[in-house]
């Protein structure tokens, strides 16, 4: 499957997984031919991308560490959590933390996984999507540190409301297409300790998981905000939590920008250790991330195309790919599979763009 822009879809294009709204609205299923009237709701939902079958990624299943149903449980939940909050200035967590416990089991599951893939979400519901990618992202670099169930938990109900600051200023800010008034960036930064103030009043969130909120903009040199905490002055749930919340804002689809793809969130992230974030942390969680995630396509230095469907854990760099065209770019008949870490001299040179993947699909359809 491909993820692709809403401005790329097509009537008769196919849906690879479901198509929800910012309120949860199931829009589309998966494996339905999108109508006219389809590709219209979705362009008009406020969603950035969503996924597609292309015959370029015949048998290609992309895994998640989290199912797509744990997702949007815990999204939907959070997103009537903090609604009651704004009309009663109550927090009441009590609905959230069995669905976290589960959150919590599956990740543990899954601890080997290498993320492929993080979930499509709406401009407007963007906080609580990013929320619920930084608890799964979190919970995965902890699972990997060795911390033990019962903090676990703990850091997934910290990591899921880290935000919540954000989520008391208005729309018309969060949604603001150009750069901030000097006003408005003050505004912002106000929001982890806003944050903070909101989850000491919840007696069922343990005080260092409040302090994730805090602490999750500090940074590792002294220069983060809001009190320019350094290193080890900073709560390690928080240091988890920078690295995971860092990357899933750089991958993901703004009103004022497009997500990075992941290498080159990748190589932005490698720059950060010692200055943003903690070093030690930052490795291992980039032992979990596919810099070439499966499905992607990729041009070796030979000239040949290629799409991405293994990646070796540990060795990110060197995936399996299945060869779809020649070294003058004709498609091939019999598609052959390599395997780049017995192939040493190949090199992907570049990963191709979303409008040169629709195209490369089209052509194939054509020739099929």
């Amino acid at each position: 499957m491909q993820r692709i822009s809403v401005g790329f879809l097509e009537q008769g294009m196919v849906a690879a997984k479901n198509v929800r709204s910012a309120d949860g609205r199931l829009l589309v299923t998966a494996d339905t031919a999108l109508s006219e009237a389809m590709v219209s709701n979705i362009q008009k939902s406020g969603l950035g991308s969503i996924y597609v079958w292309n015959p370029l990624f015949q048998n290609i299943d992309v895994p998640d560490v989290v199912a797509e149903d744990s997702r949007m449980k815990c999204e939907m939940a959070l997103q009537k959590t903090v609604a009651a909050y704004k009309k009663t200035k109550v927090l009441d967590v009590s609905g959230i933390k069995p669905l976290l416990r589960d959150l919590v089991s599956e990740v543990i599951r899954n601890r080997t996984s290498m993320i492929h893939q993080l979930d499509m979400r709406t401009y407007h519901d963007y906080l609580y999507a990013h929320s619920v990618n930084t608890c799964i992202l979190s919970l995965l670099i902890a699972v990997n540190m060795g911390y033990p169930e019962g903090k676990l938990q703990d850091l997934a109900l910290g990591t899921l409301f880290h935000d919540i600051g954000m989520m008391m200023l208005p729309d018309s800010l969060l949604l603001k297409m150009g750069n901030l008034s000097p006003e408005e960036s003050a505004l912002v930064q106000q929001h982890p300790e806003q944050g903070f103030n909101i989850l000491r009043t919840a007696q069922e969130i343990p005080i260092t998981a409040t302090h994730i909120a805090f602490q999750h903009h500090e940074r590792v040199d002294g220069k983060g905000y809001p009190r320019t905490l350094a290193a080890d002055k900073i709560l390690e749930y928080a240091r988890v939590v920078a690295v995971a919340d860092t990357f899933d804002a750089l991958v993901s689809d703004r009103p004022y920008r497009k997500g990075m793809i992941p290498h080159e969130a990748y190589e932005v992230m490698m720059l950060l250790g010692d200055t943003y974030v903690d070093r030690e942390i930052l490795q291992l969680f980039l032992t979990h991330v596919a810099v070439y995630p499966i499905g992607s396509i990729v041009q070796l230095d030979n000239g040949q195309y290629g799409v991405v469907t293994q990646v070796p854990p540990k060795m990110q760099v060197r995936p399996c790919i299945r060869l779809l065209t020649d070294r003058q770019g004709k498609l091939l008949e019999n598609q052959e599979e390599i395997d780049l870490t017995e192939h040493l001299t190949l090199m992907i040179s570049r990963v191709l763009k979303e409008k040169e993947v629709f195209d490369l699909g089209k052509a194939v359809m054509k020739a099929g």
